[in-house]
């Protein structure tokens, strides 16, 4: 007798790592479509509500603007329709465009303006702290 195993029987059946490779990318194929497509769907979902939120602040601002016409701040009131103005146009081009139109205008925007895209970021980093840090007063005060 000798002290050495059997060698497998070429019958057993064990699935190349090939195949195995193939499942995985296959797999993962399917997941990274179905990501995309659940992204899409929230950008739009996004995307409808943030203009439907500017058409309201265009209109609110409007109305404000409205009940300075005929005092001595009619001159805001005409800079604030003015700001309505351009709040609802870019509203109505959010509705228009699709999300990758919007996505490579952003892109455009970054590249032609780097300083200005990192200002607007810095300042709604602010902004957004200073609600965070307001909201927070406001909790522990009620």
């Amino acid at each position: 007798m000798s002290d050495t195993l059997p060698a497998p029987a070429a019958d057993d059946p064990a699935p190349p790592k090939t195949d195995r490779l193939a499942t995985i990318k296959a797999e993962a194929g399917k997941l990274k479509t179905e990501a995309s497509t659940k992204a899409r769907s929230a950008a739009e979902e996004g995307k409808a509500k943030a203009a439907e939120t500017l058409g309201s602040v265009s209109h609110v601002t409007r109305e404000a603007a409205d009940k300075l016409k005929g005092t001595q701040a009619e001159p805001l009131a005409n800079i604030i329709n003015s700001a309505a103005d351009s709040v609802e146009s870019f509203a109505h081009r959010m509705r228009e465009k699709s999300v990758d139109d919007i996505i490579d205008d952003t892109r455009e925007l970054v590249r032609r303006s780097p300083v200005l895209v990192i200002a607007v970021a810095a300042a709604a980093g602010f902004i957004v702290s200073r609600f965070l840090k307001a909201s927070r007063g406001s909790d522990t005060e009620a």
